[in-house]
């Protein structure tokens, strides 16, 4: 016994049935909007990473302890690695509260993520803009038909 849409040859396989024009216009434009909203998604996230990465850069902050501290952009290396001293346990707290990985964490992970994100977003606008000019020509094919028909 067969079920609907289904042949036997051998081995059973689904039949295709023939699909709409305007079905599969919309499928492959849902496809390609799809595509293109993961690349703002990827974008955006790549966006935030970055902001993340210049906020721990360049903004001052306080520590635990109360010690103010400047921008790790703007702060001098000396204080860091003075063992001895205020001074020195001030930028050993100051370092201790925002290191170097805080900041380039995030840069390394929004690259990938910027990278894929626009290929996506490149895409599939390239997609829809080659799909629009060939709908102009098929058009354009149409009309320069019937003008010919015409004239004969």
């Amino acid at each position: 016994m067969l079920h609907k849409g289904v042949e036997a040859t051998g081995a059973a396989r689904m039949l295709v049935e023939p699909e709409h024009p305007a079905e599969s216009e919309q499928r492959f434009r849902a496809s390609v909007e799809k595509r293109r909203l993961w690349g703002i998604v990827l974008l955006i996230a790549a966006g935030l990473c970055w902001a993340w990465s210049a906020w721990h850069t360049f903004t001052p902050y306080t520590t635990d302890n109360k010690v103010e501290c400047a921008a790790p952009f703007h702060r001098d290396g000396d204080d860091l690695y003075r063992p001895h001293g205020y001074e020195g346990a001030r930028g050993a707290d100051c370092a201790a509260a925002r290191d170097w990985q805080s900041s380039t964490v995030p840069l390394v992970i929004g690259f990938p993520l910027a990278v894929t994100g626009v290929g996506l977003f490149a895409s599939a606008r390239a997609t829809v803009r080659l799909r629009t000019h060939l709908l102009y020509i098929e058009r354009a094919e149409r009309a320069w038909a019937r003008r010919k028909d015409g004239r004969s």
